[in-house]
């Protein structure tokens, strides 16, 4: 039996079901709580469906190690979402968009024509996607890959890296000796030191690849897969590669910051 497929406009334009129209969604996430606004453009079809109520803004927050999805929907394109810490754990995200809440009919003009018929209205189902955002990792891509602890083993002024496969995530434990930890942990520069630490290790770790070129366990694991999108993106070569420069790689993640002239360190 074939599966009917229904028209979805994604951010970033990588859906063809649409030929002008876009959808981006702004969030801004302060600690458990975020603030997410839609926007939609060229799409004045689906304007019309959230003003009769057919269709609703939605945000879906989603935490895989505990199973938890919750989604919260409104006519308004501004929406705050709040959860809880004590229902969560390890990686949490936010997938904005808007669904349908009940069976409609789009009116098909500005669709793709080459996918569907401009004569022929198209009848979406209760609960289908008609727009959708990209995952937002609630905890930012660096806090998920890369943790500072204290280790009173270390001599004064030292640091450490090695990996962590808790619960099935990899992440790297930066070990810094006491008085590195207590005095300058929260310094920009120390941070990025230890990052640089971290990257160096990737070719290295369960998201690498053995002597054999064999992927280890997580070389798919979803951390990976954003890191790898986020070099490619840059052009910057990634640890399956032999050009991977880890200073490149950890400095392309979080920047050392350089004074502007007249301003104070």
């Amino acid at each position: 039996m074939k599966l009917k497929r229904f028209p979805v406009l994604l951010e970033g334009g990588s859906s063809l079901d649409w030929l002008e129209a876009s959808y981006m969604a702004k969030v801004d996430i302060i600690g458990s709580q975020a603030m997410v606004v839609h926007q939609l453009d060229g799409a004045p079809q689906l304007d019309r469906l959230v003003e009769s109520g057919e269709a609703q803004w939605i945000t879906e927050f989603r935490c895989p190690r505990t199973l938890l999805s919750r989604e919260t929907r409104s006519s308004e394109r501004t929406q705050r979402i709040v959860w809880n810490e004590e229902e969560t754990i390890d990686q949490m995200f936010l997938v904005p968009g808007l669904v349908a809440v009940a069976e409609l009919v789009l009116d098909p003009s500005g669709l793709n024509p080459f996918g569907w018929l401009s004569s022929i209205s198209v009848e979406v189902p209760s609960g289908w996607w008609l727009a959708r955002a990209q995952a937002r990792r609630v905890k930012p891509l660096v806090a998920s890959l890369v943790r500072f602890r204290r280790d009173t083993n270390l001599e004064c002024g030292r640091m450490a890296v090695n990996e962590v496969t808790e619960g099935g995530n990899p992440y790297f434990v930066v070990k810094m000796a006491s008085d590195l930890y207590e005095k300058r942990k929260d310094c920009r520069d120390i941070q990025i030191a230890g990052l640089i630490g971290a990257c160096a290790r990737l070719p290295y770790s369960s998201m690498g690849r053995d002597t054999q070129g064999q992927d280890r366990e997580h070389h798919d694991h979803a951390l990976a897969q954003e890191l790898r999108h986020r070099f490619e993106k840059a052009q910057v070569a990634d640890w399956t590669s032999d050009q991977f420069d880890p200073a490149q790689a950890a400095t392309l993640l979080e920047a050392f910051h350089v004074p502007a002239v007249g301003e104070v360190e």
